[in-house]
Formats: C-alpha cells, sequence, structure tokens
C-alpha cells in the first residue's frame, strides 16, 4: 500500500509539471523550467504559476492603454528568430517594399522568464543578432526592438500599438518547441488583424530571395 501511494504521489508531481509547462508555455513562458518547477514543487507550483501570469497580464493591460498613433507612410515590423527563414522573411521584405517603408522594425520575441534564467545572456544575443540585422539593411530608418511574451501575440500588440501596417515573419521559427507548441507563423496569421507576410521556406537560393513562396495574408 505504501509503494503504490508513493507511486501516485510520485505520478501526481509529474503531471502537474507537465499541466503547468504546457499551460505556461502558452502564455509566452520557457515551458522547461516550468517543467522542473512544476516536477519539483507538484501542486505547490500553481499558486506561482497564476501569480506570474496575473502579473504579466496587469502589464499588457497597460501596454495596450497606452498607443501610438500610426505614422505616415508603410511601417513594417519584421519577427527574426535566428532561422534561415526569418532571415528570408527580412530580404523579401526589404525587396518588396524597400522605396515604399516609412521605418522598419526587426523585433524577436524572448519568453517572459528570459529574464529570470540566464537573462542577460538571452538579451544580449538577442540584441546581437538584431544588430548584425539591421547593419545589412540599407535603410534610413531601422529600429531593433526585444519583445517578450508569447511570441505571436507580442508581435502582434507591438505592431498594434506602434501603429505597423504590415508584419512580416518566416515560414517556420525554429527549435523543438516550435514543432511540440504549433506554428508561431499560423497563430498570427490566423489571429491578427494586420496583414501578415510570410516569407519564402529558405534563404538558401537567390529565387527564394525574391519571394518566390512569399505569400500575404490578411486574417479577419
Amino acid at each position: 500500500m505504501t509503494t503504490r501511494y508513493l507511486w501516485v504521489i510520485a505520478l501526481t508531481w509529474v503531471v502537474t509539471g507537465l499541466v503547468v509547462a504546457f499551460f505556461m508555455r502558452r502564455r509566452g513562458f520557457d515551458f522547461y523550467p516550468w517543467l522542473a518547477l512544476g516536477t519539483m514543487l507538484g501542486p505547490l507550483v500553481v499558486p506561482l504559476a497564476v501569480e506570474r501570469v496575473r502579473f504579466h497580464g496587469v502589464t499588457e493591460r497597460e501596454a495596450k492603454s497606452t498607443p501610438t498613433p500610426p505614422r505616415r507612410g508603410l511601417d513594417i515590423l519584421v519577427g527574426l528568430d535566428g532561422s534561415d527563414e526569418s532571415a528570408a522573411a527580412l530580404v523579401s521584405a526589404v525587396e518588396l517594399f524597400g522605396p515604399l517603408m516609412t521605418s522598419l522594425t526587426i523585433a524577436t520575441v524572448l519568453d517572459y522568464d528570459s529574464e529570470s534564467f540566464g537573462g542577460l545572456e538571452s538579451r544580449q544575443a538577442a540584441q546581437t543578432m538584431l544588430e548584425e540585422a539591421a547593419s545589412r539593411i540599407d535603410l534610413e530608418v531601422v529600429e531593433t526592438r526585444i519583445l517578450f511574451g508569447r511570441a505571436d501575440r507580442a508581435l502582434a500588440e507591438y505592431a498594434r500599438a506602434n501603429g505597423v501596417e504590415m508584419i512580416v515573419v518566416g515560414a517556420r521559427g525554429r527549435g523543438a518547441t516550435e514543432a511540440l507548441f504549433g506554428s508561431i507563423t499560423s497563430r498570427l496569421v490566423g489571429g491578427c488583424k494586420l496583414p501578415v507576410l510570410v516569407g519564402p521556406r529558405s534563404a538558401g537560393t537567390e529565387h527564394q530571395r525574391h519571394g518566390a513562396s512569399t505569400q500575404t495574408a490578411l486574417a479577419e
């Protein structure tokens, strides 16, 4: 009986860790630290997770309450994550809209927990990636931004609050979490009210860099 009881407790701990990790990942947090916390703390991690979600929810609502009016011209936001596809999307955006753009913002999105788990290194790496990408763009106004949260929501909210007319993203992201939790690109196209330009599959060929497989989607 004692052994069975211990197995039930262990299973409860592991299941709680998985559920909490999936829950937090859907809200823009890092899956693996929350999986570890949930596995160690079991049900005790639930109040901590709820408090973190509530805190960042308040922060997002405050940001939404102060939108920036749109500027004249075509303002484009490109999401960059270090993948070949996102690099190809950036090239396509510049080639297609370069002369028409008033401004170009290159952004990458980190999860909320990157501030706590190796935050400084994550931010430095992200900033370096953005600066290197911006240095290759021959435009007068190129801005870089590091956003936080779930990538599709963070990009959409930044675009809405800053008067961006179009979001540009790669055809697919990078890393195991992208495959595990679904495509950020698909969620953005399906849920964003702004035009979303999806770049080519790869930056490997000149034909692709000119956007042969580029498609534009406007989600209603």
